[in-house]
């Protein structure tokens, strides 16, 4: 490489090139009838960035989760689904003993769509030391994105079906219907992380692996 880093910036903006047009091919597979298809690539898009985005690339739920959640230009993503989180508590060991006091704290949010951080301060002193801290870690597994990875992403990739789109029926957030998890909801997001992720790279003069 140069020691003014000109080859570094052509490799990365080559790179980002080549990811654009990829991306770019998505909406036109989707109008040929193959939305599972497109579905399918846009989340595994999402995945790649966010375990190359991580400093633990091997945790490839939690990554696609951070990614979406952090880059991912909406707030849905990070929010979390009571019914979601419920079915996590209610199948870990962990919270076996607590679970029937804990359910009736995440149901008084009804059917909305419930803050991380407003959720942790209502469990909180209901949960032991160890309960707290696995939940600290692990609350993305309540969360939309999680929703996406193990409904979409997973059975798209390993079961090769699922349904193009989850409706959220009479869930809200702040006064407003949750949209579908849908193709529009999962490009729009990966337009919006690959171009953190490039923005990333350009100002950094570095890829993933040099940081």
């Amino acid at each position: 490489m140069d020691s003014d880093g000109t080859n570094q910036s052509y490799f990365i903006e080559t790179y980002f090139e080549a990811l654009q047009l990829r991306i770019a091919f998505l909406p036109e597979l989707y109008a040929t009838g193959r939305e599972c298809e497109a579905l399918m690539l846009c989340c595994c898009y999402i995945e790649a960035i966010g375990c190359r985005e991580s400093t633990n690339p091997g945790s490839k739920a939690k990554n696609y989760c951070a990614i979406l959640s952090e880059a991912g230009g909406s707030e849905t993503w990070r929010l979390i689904h009571p019914r979601q989180l419920k079915d996590v508590l209610s199948t870990n060991g962990l919270f076996k003993e607590q679970f029937s006091t804990l359910e009736p704290l995440i149901d008084c949010f009804g059917s909305q769509l419930i803050d991380p951080q407003e959720l942790l301060a209502r469990l909180d002193s209901s949960l032991d030391e160890k309960q707290r801290s696995w939940i600290q870690k692990n609350i993305f597994k309540g969360s939309m994105a999680m929703i996406s990875y193990e409904r979409i992403r997973c059975e798209l990739v390993h079961d090769i079906e699922a349904d193009s789109s989850i409706s959220f029926g009479k869930t809200t957030y702040k006064g407003n219907a949750v949209p579908p998890l849908d193709f529009d909801a999962h490009y729009s997001s990966l337009k919006m992380v690959v171009a953190a992720s490039q923005t990333k790279a350009v100002s950094t003069n570095k890829f993933w692996n040099e940081r």
